[in-house]
């Protein structure tokens, strides 16, 4: 009986851990989605539009799950901040398909907004 009881305590510990992660991870999307997208806006900005290390201030990547597949722009975001440009933030969008594209900036736009 008392086997029994353990067996159910660590399925139910087990279901708990599971289900917690997968709510998570929804919420929070893929660490290694939020590492990629990142790291292709870098490269993007590095290697297609030519900035210098030291242009870039910050890249902060950021999942929104609300964004469907279908939303323009998309899940998973990254938010640019320039060093000549300290108070505003680009946002732009990676997918695999598209590849990086800049959809704005928070407060029209700026220096470093592409058409």
């Amino acid at each position: 009986m008392k086997k029994r009881g353990l067996f159910v305590t660590l399925i139910t510990l087990m279901c708990l851990i599971g289900g917690g992660i997968l709510v998570f991870n929804f919420f929070n999307g893929s660490q290694e989605q939020l590492e990629q997208t990142e790291d292709s806006v870098y490269e993007y900005l590095t290697e297609e539009q030519n900035y210098q290390d030291e242009e870039i201030e910050s890249i902060r990547s950021e999942y929104n799950w609300r964004n469907d597949k279908n939303d323009e722009r998309g899940a998973y975001q990254a938010f640019v901040t320039f060093s000549d440009e300290q108070d505003y933030e680009y946002q732009y969008i990676y997918n695999d398909i598209d590849g990086v594209t800049q959809i704005g900036r928070d407060e029209g736009v700026g220096n470093h907004s592409e058409d």
